[in-house]
């Protein structure tokens, strides 16, 4: 009998370890990553040695239930493929919402985005080609070119500082990326500790599982389990986690991209390399979307500053000024009109010829430009550009090029002693050739022909004689040796628009298709490891009979020693 009460006394404490577990389950319905638990019951048979406690007049009974495991719930696989989406979710969510704050920036199309604007510019040179003579169409002029420009210094600044922020975001990420690597570390120390002891420590693992769905978002990951229940755990393909042991990032200046900074591992100064998660993400938009973006926006207005400049500069105004760039400035961050035209709109050069203030020809020209297929586009730095020093004291003070000149980059190579002008590449075909000569100060030309035709002609001022062969040798150096021509100013800028809202949408259409896979494979990663009521009061309820049917096996055992030790005997 004392075998019975042992095997009643360890049904007792299972099925209350079965109702303590119920209830933990029903109490963490809602919380967070959490695993439903189940204890694990099985029969202890009898031990083949223990014959002795066996009596052949009563069979062979066996010793109970037990319940000393309690398990989580939780499918390994389905938590790889989540965090796998997890992290492309985040990757894709980094990149569509600074593409979107762009998008916002050019506020395209309405009253105040900049080709409104731009198209209120054009109109302006058109009402001053109405009325050359018209001090009010001057100033009006004067006045939508600043508003228009200011409009695109202010995108500029603001591009810039949304690349400064997500510069600021990425220092954030290398800080999450440090405290949960830290976290888990610890937790790699406590679980340890606990299932040493015999113990399960599901909780414990439950927040490690957790840590890894946000690490996984923040970048992407690879991680492993040892015998002892310790994770090690990769970003990219360097170490982050190793036992209790953690590799810290640290954000860093980075000597390729002046401002910013990159993300390197402390131990060995690696750089930190992730394909997906929200780093990866804010990479690709502070260092390619962001980038690109500016820079289409600075070719767009040094294209427009070159070709308005260039055709400005040989005209003359009605004071007869002649000389003068319309623009100032070197880019889209400041480019502005003229100041000296801004204080006298009489010098704005309308005319081809001085004193000839009913001439409108030279303003036609530059109203032209709104369709005209050959915008200079180009930062200096890349290509040939208007007020280019080819060198010391050798100014390129204007380019003109035909208006059959198709857009594209166009290369300067040397031919003998003369310089060809190819379409595409340096061995692509010849559009004209410019045979050169020596021009003497104040200035000249270069003239580029093709037969009887004039193709493009670069307008020099030169502060001493300015030799053939110098000519050669700046025309076909590095730097000067191009000249990129777009469709039109028009048609440029809206280029810009128009790929910006498709890398929005395909941005967004990506983030929105990670987020239905993420919450699929999160609903079935529900449907395995998360709580149902329903199914945690059916388990309650039959721990609890069962527990009562064990107190009721004692309570037969009782008197059944009752029986024997009260009620038999000689009386």
């Amino acid at each position: 009998m004392s075998i019975g009460l042992d095997t009643a006394v360890k049904a007792l404490r299972a099925h209350q370890l079965a109702v303590d577990v119920a209830s933990h389950n029903i109490a963490n319905a809602q919380t967070p990553g959490f695993s439903r638990q189940r204890v694990l019951l099985r029969p202890i048979g009898i031990d083949g040695s223990d014959h002795f406690t066996r009596d052949n007049l009563l069979g062979r009974a066996g010793m109970g239930v037990d319940a000393k495991d309690v398990n989580r719930i939780r499918d390994t696989f389905l938590d790889f493929q989540a965090r796998q989406s997890i992290s492309s979710q985040g990757q894709f969510a980094s990149l569509a919402t600074p593409l979107g704050n762009a998008e916002v920036v050019f506020n395209d199309p309405s009253d105040d985005g900049i080709s409104a604007l731009l198209g209120k510019f054009w109109a302006a040179w058109h009402d001053v080609v109405n009325e050359p003579e018209s001090s009010p169409a001057r100033t009006a002029l004067i006045h939508a070119t600043t508003t228009f420009t200011l409009r695109l210094q202010t995108a500029h600044a603001q591009l810039t500082q949304q690349r400064q922020d997500l510069n600021q975001k990425v220092t954030g990420i290398g800080e999450e990326i440090n405290a949960k690597a830290t976290e888990i570390a610890g937790l790699n120390l406590q679980i340890k500790q606990v299932e040493l002891n015999g113990d399960m420590a599901n909780d414990l693992r439950d927040r490690r599982d957790v840590l890894l769905d946000e690490l996984s978002s923040l970048g992407s990951i690879n991680y492993s389990e040892d015998e002892t229940g310790s994770m090690s755990v990769y970003l990219g393909t360097h170490e982050l986690v190793f036992g209790t042991s953690v590799r810290a990032i640290n954000a860093v200046d980075d000597p390729l991209d002046p401002g910013m900074v990159k993300l390197q591992f402390a131990i060995d100064n690696d750089d930190v390399s992730v394909a997906s998660g929200q780093l990866r993400g804010v990479l690709d938009a502070r260092d390619v979307a962001l980038p690109e973006l500016i820079n289409k926006l600075n070719n767009f207005a040094t294209g427009l500053m070159n070709s308005v400049n260039s055709i400005h500069q040989a005209g003359y105004g009605l004071n007869n000024a002649t000389g003068l760039a319309f623009f100032t400035g070197n880019d889209a961050s400041d480019i502005a009109v003229n100041s000296v035209l801004a204080g006298s709109p009489q010098s704005i050069a309308t005319a081809t010829g001085a004193g000839q203030p009913g001439n409108p020809a030279n303003a036609l020209a530059i109203a032209n430009l709104e369709q005209s297929p050959n915008m200079l586009a180009g930062l200096a730095a890349a290509n040939l550009v208007v007020n280019e020093a080819l060198s010391a004291g050798n100014i390129a003070t204007g380019v003109s090029l035909a208006g059959s000149l198709q857009a594209g980059t166009y290369h300067m190579v040397a031919s003998g002693p003369n310089v060809e002008l190819r379409y595409g590449s340096a061995t692509g075909p010849v559009i004209g050739t410019a045979t050169l000569a020596a021009i003497n100060p104040p200035g000249g030309t270069i003239t580029f022909t093709s037969g009887p035709d004039t193709v493009a002609t670069i307008s020099m001022t030169v502060g001493a004689a300015y030799t053939a062969g110098a000519q050669l040798a700046d025309l076909t150096a590095v730097g000067n040796n191009t000249l990129q021509v777009e469709a039109s100013a028009s048609t440029f800028y809206g280029n810009i628009v128009s790929v910006l809202g498709a890398d929005v949408n395909r941005a967004k259409g990506l983030d929105d298709s990670a987020n239905l896979l993420v919450d699929h494979l999160d609903t079935l990663r529900q449907s395995v490891s998360g709580v149902n009521i329903d199914e945690e009061v059916t388990n309650l309820n039959s721990a609890q009979h069962a527990y009562n049917a064990a107190a009721k096996v004692i309570s037969v055992i009782d008197e059944m020693l009752d029986t024997l030790i009260n009620r038999t005997g000689i009386g």
